[in-house]
């Protein structure tokens, strides 16, 4: 199948206006797979296909930050869903034959019909649910790959290489994670803040305390905002580096 139908009431779209978050419908509408298959063992059915934040970002010109933000609000509605592994995510297209069958008009205005729109409340509680139902337990528990923090440890060690492994998933670093993931974020976010982590000079060591993060450190709330804003990028990093190494002019006057 080459093609996908669009109907005019796309026009009425809440998020019609928002040019990243159309950008990316469309875009996912065209890369979704027509029929059933598998990648790597995962079941790829019809309406999904196998990407990451850094090709949704590649293929469509945005920033992987515009990506996460128009994804987020395409989960937010109802459009798509997002089913998450550690190195790509499952990206689903929800009611996929309406852009595919024939008979049947595609809509994507979310008051167009209570048969065939899942509102944002009902997005939410899907959310909820699909939350509640993930395991929350150890990743000594017996079923390691269902489990969020075995996923996350294993993140970590693979791709924070030159930080000290993560063996034991603590308490305090189970009920830190099921913050983050309460406040909107998603395996993706994780595993960009280690790629930041590890690729940060200043975060591995390189400073004048000889100071080295943690994973604790990086999975508190505040920190991995800032980690995720790019505020330990070494190229941030070599300017403040600069700046302060920078003399002061010798016929400048202080003020204050």
């Amino acid at each position: 199948m080459d093609y996908v139908k669009i109907s005019r009431k796309i026009l009425e779209w809440e998020w019609y206006t928002d040019a990243n978050t159309k950008v990316l419908f469309l875009h996912i509408l065209l890369k979704a797979n027509w029929k059933d298959g598998r990648f790597q063992g995962i079941e790829v059915p019809r309406g999904s296909f196998v990407t990451s934040l850094q090709n949704l970002a590649a293929e469509t010109g945005l920033t992987v930050r515009n990506v996460r933000t128009a994804l987020k609000h395409l989960e937010n509605t109802g459009e798509v869903t997002s089913n998450r592994h550690v190195k790509f995510s499952v990206i689903t297209v929800k009611n996929y034959d309406r852009y595919q069958s024939c008979d049947t008009q595609v809509t994507v205005n979310r008051q167009a019909s209570d048969s065939q729109v899942t509102t944002i409340e009902e997005g939410k509680k899907e959310r909820k649910e699909e939350y509640n139902k993930s395991p929350k337990g150890d990743y000594e528990s017996g079923t390691p790959e269902n489990s969020i923090y075995a996923t996350i440890r294993e993140l970590y060690n693979s791709v924070c290489g030159s930080y000290p492994r993560l063996v034991k998933m603590s308490e305090a670093r189970k009920k830190a994670i099921n913050a983050r993931m309460k406040t909107g974020y998603t395996l993706d976010d994780f595993q960009t803040l280690f790629e930041k982590a590890e690729a940060s000079d200043f975060l591995k060591g390189k400073n004048k305390r000889n100071w080295s993060a943690t994973f604790d450190w990086l999975v508190s709330d505040s920190n991995m905002a800032k980690v995720l804003d790019g505020n330990y990028d070494a190229r941030k990093e070599a300017r403040k580096e600069a700046i302060k190494d920078e003399p002061e002019p010798t016929n400048s006057v202080r003020l204050w």
